[in-house]
């Protein structure tokens, strides 16, 4: 045996042949089905390097000692990545399905497609043997026929390997059962704007896939306390695998920014839990800060469907993340701090960020909607309908299909008031995306106004299970809904797991204040009060109905102008016009006539073009014998909202049925009302029983005074409980009952003992009462 190089030069020029193509090595030709190509400089010296260890990784450290052998390679993983991409492009090769570079993942990539002359020569050893010569005939024939079944067997190694590799690739890393945990995004650029604001963008983007489950994140913070570590820090890489194997979820996503120059690379990577291998891994590169979202939502997107998420779903909800989001990273960090803060209760706080947002992008429609909702929670419903409008505007340019379903909901609860459409598009956004608390929350809303408690409540309790971060308003609509349906335990309970939480929201605090009235529990109380800031609009409006439970209306006349004073000062003129609305209702029912006209007469020149100014003078004006007003003023209320769930199945019904009343026809006063009393409402129980009253008919006027009492929960029962308690003590004086009727109006003095004392109800229920009891009872 003799051993010899192998000559560097032959006749025929090396050919390396794979998937198709043929690459000339000495000039560098690329053919493919007679298309030739020439590759150059980097881009061959690194397919060469691939091709010398064919199904072997090649290291990152390994390409740079190829490329750079002088070291001089500036921003290593940059160029590295760079010049993989150009080869790739020469190749047609993509790199989230490669057929040749398969990427792995913090290590290197490894040349995957078969190559059917070996291994690139390099100074290899020959062996020379001297054999003798053997005859050619049989031993040929049983050369060809051993060739044969070698080549076959070969073949059928190859067919069940491709088949293996296929079935592999195309099965689906996940499944529709699987759930997910987003690590926080790695940030290597060392620039601040990333911090908590690329999170966001992320989540929106998974969210908006219905095939992808993600963990929620106050419950993955919640695990961190189990394994002693401070919920507030980062998930890292670490701690996220951690998580997944405390709660059998199946992988985690860790993202990462880096900077290469004015150049960014996000690199997303989803790891299978138990394994710890990588699953699925995207990267993109984004020439500048300002396309980092884009490049976000692009790398998302491939990464959904490497994760099983079929190419239909994606192609029917894909909106470009810049679009869908903002493009603005300051714009997105501010809208992040805005929800953080809007979650936590503090809505007031959050709508400066949220202003900021808008300010920086004019196009940022999730931006708009949140302050649509912030402004509604303090009251400002002027605000509130401008941006939702805006919103809704705005909402199929710039919004995924999720937050559109969220846009269009709120459009029509805070627009047109149109609760069926609403119910319909929230049902639909449930069908579509199952494990979203914003639907659950936004179609118990809309159950609860239409009377629908119990189904209400089961929404709410699904939102807080499914809410990717505790919120306030979630647990705020629990605690209402099951204080209407009177199991106040309960409420108090879920208020009380909040307050561990921290502080409780105003809504929240108002809730658990009443809570404390209705148990007499004054420490609560004062508690409460000393905790709660004095000029809260929640707990003004909530003081000024307690004010009307004890017939202290001096109190309520100055808190009422504490809130209009503050409407004025803010520039809020249509909610300022509401708020004397409001009172001059209120004042209606106790008959301060005069003061009420007034009161509308103060308010007419803002209420024309608000719905809840108009209804209540429609009310007062009607309570106080101006029917012809009342009238007119329900008109304009019908074409301002003709859609309005409320106002036209509840508020305008009202109206017209206290002008049958006081013109006499109170049978159909009574029949008008009853359709409305569906829904929880105190108002519409009270003046059905005064219809049924006029009408003679006792025993359902007792009814539906006793309904009115009885159901503490209710909204705006501090007001028409002891209405409806001076209602009950007259139904029983006009059956001759006097015992029940004493009793009654006893009951109605005890609340009003500390009564101000020229309310004319009160002094005309003490004449009655005087007369009731110097009466002699008939024998």
């Amino acid at each position: 045996m003799a051993i010899s190089p192998e000559p560097a030069h032959t006749d025929q020029p090396p050919v390396t042949r794979f998937g198709g193509f043929e690459l000339d090595l000495q000039s560098g030709v690329l053919s493919r089905n007679r298309t030739k190509s020439r590759l150059q400089g980097q881009p061959l010296q690194l397919l060469e390097l691939l091709l010398q260890q064919p199904g072997k990784i090649v290291t990152r450290e390994q390409i740079q000692q190829r490329l750079w052998p002088d070291g001089t390679v500036v921003e290593f993983e940059h160029s590295v990545n760079a010049a993989v991409k150009r080869l790739r492009e020469a190749l047609g090769d993509d790199a989230d399905k490669p057929t040749f570079i398969e990427t792995i993942p913090r290590r290197g990539y490894r040349f995957i497609a078969p190559v059917e002359n070996g291994a690139l020569a390099r100074a290899v050893a020959v062996e020379e043997h001297l054999a003798p010569v053997v005859p050619s005939g049989p031993m040929r024939e049983l050369w060809n026929k051993r060739r044969f079944v070698v080549t076959a067997g070969v073949a059928a190694v190859l067919i069940v390997a491709a088949l293996t590799a296929w079935r592999i690739s195309s099965r689906p890393r996940l499944n529709e059962t699987d759930v997910i945990l987003l690590a926080t995004f790695v940030n290597k650029t060392g620039d601040p704007i990333f911090d908590n604001s690329l999170d966001k963008a992320l989540e929106v983007k998974i969210a908006e896939s219905p095939f992808l489950s993600f963990f929620p994140e106050s419950d993955a913070r919640a695990t961190m306390r189990t394994m002693r570590r401070d919920p507030n820090d980062r998930i890292t890489r670490e701690v996220a695998l951690e998580i997944c194997k405390r709660q059998g979820i199946k992988a985690a996503i860790v993202p990462e920014i880096s900077v290469f120059g004015s150049s960014y690379l996000i690199t997303l990577e989803a790891i299978d839990a138990q394994t710890q291998r990588s699953i699925a891994l995207k990267e993109e590169e984004a020439d500048s800060k300002d396309k980092v979202i884009a490049a976000l939502g692009k790398a998302t997107s491939q990464l959904r469907t490497r994760l099983g998420e079929s190419l239909s779903s994606l192609e029917k909800y894909n909106i470009p993340l810049d679009v869908a989001t903002t493009s603005s990273l300051e714009a997105l960090q501010s809208y992040q701090k805005g929800q953080t803060l809007y979650r936590s209760g503090k809505r007031t706080e959050s709508i400066a960020f949220f202003e900021r947002a808008v300010e920086l992008d004019p196009q940022f429609c999730s931006a708009y909607g949140m302050l649509g909702s912030a402004y509604h929670s303090v009251g400002d419903d002027e605000a509130s309908r401008k941006n939702f409008a805006t919103a809704f505007a705005l909402k199929d340019r710039h919004l995924t299909q999720e937050e559109n379903f969220q846009t269009t909901a709120l459009y029509h609860s805070a627009i047109t008031g149109n609760l069926e459409k609403e119910v319909a598009v929230l049902v639909l956004y449930k069908q579509v995306y199952p494990r979203s608390a914003s639907a659950s929350n936004l179609l118990g809303i809309a159950y609860a106004v239409l009377g629908r408690t119990e189904e209400a409540l089961m929404e709410f309790r699904e939102a807080i299970d499914r809410s990717p971060a505790p919120s306030a308003q979630y647990y705020s609509n629990a605690s209402q809904a099951l204080m209407i349906l009177g199991r106040f335990d309960e409420a108090k309970k879920l208020l009380d797991q909040w307050r561990q939480r921290g502080s409780l929201s105003p809504f929240q605090t108002v809730f658990r204040y009443e809570i404390a009235l209705f148990e007499n529990d004054g420490a609560a109380m004062e508690r409460l009060s000393r905790e709660t800031r004095g000029d809260d609009m929640p707990w003004l409006q909530l003081q000024m109905r307690i004010a009307f439970f004890r017939g202290e209306f001096s109190k309520v006349r100055s808190l009422s102008e504490t809130l209009v004073e503050q409407q004025k000062h803010a520039r809020r003129m249509e909610n300022a016009a509401s708020e004397l609305a409001w009172r001059a209702w209120v004042e209606s029912y106790v008959g301060n006539f005069a003061l009420s006209r007034k009161l509308c007469g103060e308010a007419n020149d803002s209420i024309n073009v608000s719905a809840l100014g108009l209804v209540h003078c429609a009310w007062a004006l009607g309570n106080a014998g101006e029917l012809t007003k009342a009238e007119t003023l329900a008109a304009k209320l019908d074409r301002l909202r003709p859609e309005d769930t409320f106002m036209q199945k509840i508020a305008l019904p009202q109206v017209h049925s206290v002008i049958e009343r006081e013109q006499g026809n109170a049978a159909k006063a009574a029949n008008l009302l009853t359709p409305a009393t569906q829904f929880p409402n105190g108002m519409v129980l009270y003046h059905r029983a005064q219809a049924y009253l006029a009408s003679r008919q006792y025993a359902k006027a007792e009814a539906d005074f006793e309904k009115a009492i009885s159901h503490r929960g209710w909204p705006e029962w501090e007001l028409f409980a002891p209405l409806a308690k001076l209602g009950l003590a007259r139904a029983y004086a006009m059956q001759g009952d006097r015992e029940k009727s004493r009793k009654a109006y006893d009951e109605l003095f005890t609340t009003w003992k500390d009564a101000d004392p020229d309310i004319p109800i009160l002094r005309q229920a003490k004449a009655e009462y005087k007369k009731l009891t110097a009466t002699p009872p008939a024998s």
